[in-house]
């Protein structure tokens, strides 16, 4: 395994005490965030008035930027066609997915709606990239296909949306831009260019744990501030709910899986193709429903289910991707 990918995980160097940490630390941390936020919401439901989420992708950002080497900064011969294979899977037939889901499966109108936004729109900011160091794969091909796929989801958004429910919201890409440029590509560059002058830091290993545990905290806060809605519903519902989120889920890492073969990408390339094309960001799902005048429904607990199990799946997942 190349050196770079030692260090995506925090520089852990025994393989035993690695795999054990990575194995069970995000999983149980995301057990953790949902019980506490259920059962005691009010100190997440503090942090979410700061408006910490931001804050934490943003170091994220940081951290990956002090973690990069710049001599794997260079375009390879395979990510165009993987970027093509990645927009084609996250952004078009993740929509048609979602909407033969919602159509059959007896769901409320409401809770519909919120499948097939998350269904819609692009991949998580963070989250992804985060899984994808787990996994011992590429977090710059992480990188690069959530920020390519959040550019032109602003463009399919709106369009698919008005072709599968008939809506004619309006997203401007210029708030989108200003964000991704504020939280993800600044601390990125500035973790690239404090890199020479903090070695030790950068290669500490407990630095990298910090991105998951800023991933832990980020659904702490975002279920926290839910709880009202997701209590809205009764288990039976939420059950049946999270097997239809799973199910698309699935699918997505399914085309995922079935295309690697057919790009001949190696294992560190395949992990970053799954864990990105299959995710979907909930901060956008949330932006489209306010456009809908949706949010207030029933419907975001659809884009919350969906965001919590995505990445207790995917946390699940990424230690046997490094394994395997």
């Amino acid at each position: 395994m190349p050196a770079g990918h030692e260090r995506a995980v925090g520089g852990f160097t025994h393989p035993t005490e690695r795999s054990r940490i990575i194995a069970w630390f995000l999983p149980l941390g995301l057990c953790v965030a949902i019980a506490v936020a259920l059962l005691w919401p009010g100190p997440g439901l503090w942090l979410n008035e700061l408006d910490l989420l931001p804050a934490l992708v943003a170091l994220i950002f940081l951290i990956n930027g002090l973690q990069t080497r710049t001599a794997s900064l260079r375009v390879e011969p395979r990510f165009g066609r993987t970027f093509a294979v990645a927009f084609l899977i996250n952004l078009l037939l993740s929509p048609l997915l979602g909407w033969l889901i919602v159509r059959h499966a007896g769901l409320d109108d409401s809770l519909g709606l919120g499948l097939l936004v998350m269904a819609l729109v692009p991949p998580t900011l963070s989250s992804c990239i985060v899984l994808t160091g787990v996994a011992g794969g590429k977090t710059l091909w992480a990188l690069l296909l959530t920020l390519g796929l959040n550019f032109l989801g602003i463009l399919t958004v709106p369009l698919l949306l008005g072709a599968l429910v008939g809506s004619s919201i309006e997203l401007s890409p210029w708030p989108l831009l200003f964000k991704l440029l504020q939280i993800v590509l600044l601390p990125f560059v500035l973790g690239l260019l404090l890199r020479p002058l903090c070695g030790a830091l950068a290669a500490a290993r407990w630095l990298g744990l910090v991105p998951t545990l800023c991933v832990i905290a980020s659904v702490w806060v975002t279920l926290s501030a839910s709880q009202q809605s997701l209590l809205q519903l009764s288990l039976p519902a939420l059950v049946y709910l999270g097997l239809l989120v799973l199910l698309l889920h699935v699918a997505l890492l399914a085309l995922s899986a079935l295309s690697a073969p057919l790009l001949k990408l190696d294992p560190a390339e395949r992990s970053a193709l799954l864990l990105t094309a299959s995710q979907k960001t909930l901060p956008v799902a949330v932006s489209v429903l306010v456009g809908l005048g949706s949010s207030t429904g029933v419907a975001v607990i659809s884009c919350i289910l969906f965001h919590f199990l995505q990445l207790l799946l995917d946390s699940f997942l990424a230690p046997r991707l490094r394994a395997a």
